[in-house]
């Protein structure tokens, strides 16, 4: 970095250069949307959700988009050979089959729905969606970044974190895919950004609101819900406060209120769900068919180890009688086929491929295989994909920096590496994907950010005269 570049670095104040980093964002992603992703068929989670919000505008609630689109046809639209699916009642069912789905959490087709409720209903518009959430998340992790400044006396985390989100591939490769995780960004920072705040702060309007952020990101995707308990801990704790600080009582009320707000924003969709399927689902009915596509012979033996197959949850699960079953019915059997077969083959699970889901989350096992199934799953561009790899590589290289250096400065280091670690863990569960890595990433870029910033900091520092 030059010494004009860092004197205009120093000169502009945290939130300008959020502001126009933001802007930079917003640029990458419209330039992606438009000139690589454009009108695109979408594949994979993305085309559920696309059709899933333009099925709530017109009026139908949350319908599962497969079967209302392709009736009985859906169960084989993945399948190379179709003929290769039995005929049962599932395959019987007529295109416009009207079903409750909370085959994932509702907030990013709640909010994709929208827009469709104003008329931009078309794939493009939804990519375009896509890239506007992502230049919020740019401002989201800048945010985050200005929570870290407070707390460890820098001046250019804030900036240097929306400078790093703005161009990384990781975060708007998926804004042109409609996928979720164009959301998933600024609620993680959101997330982790209040957890910073409330450890330094814990009055009460940052309590609540941590808990507020907390059922939101529950609503857009699950596993964060996770993360929450251990975020919240250092109200438990109280180690954040000088002196004997509240009592313990009030430290616990303190940490109670955060699961009691987070459960008032998830309580709508509970309990519709509870209302509306013979099974009880909380968040989303996912889980089942995940541990039955992951937990098979081709993806405990072959190049799909650590991965998933979506043949492994065929065929669709009936009732007793033959007959078709609500999605919560039939993600209960997926989840009993899933881990019977795990449990037939302990050995292989811990020693195979828990080490190889694991390896694809990091990008450390068969790299160039996950991109190049990323491609053809979710429609990424390859070219595109390795970019983003390389660019996670110094990234988290960076991170490792930052990490020593809030140490050093004794700073919420379980904050930041409380994402990360909960990822690791549910990437062993259940798969290792290049996707699913993103709330992980955004806590690698603020790590990151710190290791720039301490870097850039001592550059003033060191030659004052030359930046006066």
């Amino acid at each position: 970095m030059n010494h004009r570049l860092l004197r205009a670095w120093s000169s502009m104040t945290g939130l300008r250069w959020i502001l126009v980093l933001t802007g930079l964002g917003l640029m990458v992603r419209v330039a992606y949307v438009l000139f690589v992703e454009r009108g695109d068929p979408l594949s994979g989670d993305g085309a559920y959700y696309h059709e899933a919000a333009n099925l709530l505008a017109d009026g139908l609630g949350f319908t599962e988009p497969y079967r209302y689109l392709h009736g009985g046809a859906q169960e084989a639209l993945f399948v190379t050979d179709p003929a290769t699916v039995p005929q049962t009642a599932n395959t019987a069912l007529p295109v416009g089959h009207i079903e409750p789905t909370a085959g994932h959490p509702p907030l990013w087709v709640l909010l994709l729905g929208a827009f469709s409720t104003l008329g931009f209903t078309s794939v493009t518009a939804h990519q375009l969606v896509g890239a506007l959430t992502g230049a919020v998340g740019v401002a989201a992790v800048g945010w985050a970044g200005r929570q870290l400044d407070d707390r460890l006396g820098h001046r250019f985390i804030g900036p240097s974190a929306a400078a790093i989100a703005a161009v990384h591939a990781g975060f708007w490769l998926n804004d042109g895919l409609v996928m979720s995780e164009s959301l998933v960004v600024p609620v993680t920072a959101g997330l982790v950004g209040m957890a910073v705040r409330t450890s330094g702060d814990p009055r009460v309007r940052n309590v609540v609101l941590l808990g507020i952020v907390g059922g939101l990101a529950a609503l857009t995707r699950a596993e964060l819900l996770l993360a929450l308990p251990v975020l919240a801990i250092p109200l438990l704790t109280g180690r954040h406060l000088r002196g004997d600080g509240p009592s313990g009582v009030i430290r616990f009320q303190r940490y109670v209120t955060v699961g009691l707000v987070t459960a008032a924003v998830m309580g709508p969709w509970v309990v519709r769900n509870l209302a509306v399927f013979d099974e009880p689902v909380w968040l989303s009915n996912g889980t089942g068919i995940l541990i039955a596509q992951t937990n098979c012979h081709d993806t405990y033996y072959g190049e799909k180890q650590g991965s998933w197959r979506f043949e492994c949850a065929l065929p669709q699960p009936l009732g007793p009688e033959g007959q078709a079953v609500d999605e919560s019915v039939r993600d209960v059997e997926y989840r009993r086929r899933g881990i019977d077969y795990l449990t037939d083959h302990p050995r292989r699970f811990a020693t195979h491929v828990v080490p190889k889901r694991i390896g694809r989350y990091w990008g450390l096992y068969a790299p160039i295989n996950q991109l190049q199934a990323d491609t053809l799953v979710e429609g990424r561009s390859f070219r595109l994909s390795v970019l983003g790899l390389a660019q996670f590589a110094v990234v988290a290289a960076l991170a490792a920096l930052g990490a020593r250096e809030v140490r050093r400065l004794r700073g919420p280091l379980m904050l930041l590496t409380t994402l990360p670690i909960v990822g690791t863990v549910i990437a062993a569960a259940t798969m290792g994907a290049t996707r699913y890595r993103v709330p992980a990433e955004v806590a690698l870029v603020l790590l990151a950010s710190v290791a720039l910033a301490s870097w850039g900091e001592r550059r003033i520092i060191r030659e004052p005269a030359t930046l006066d």
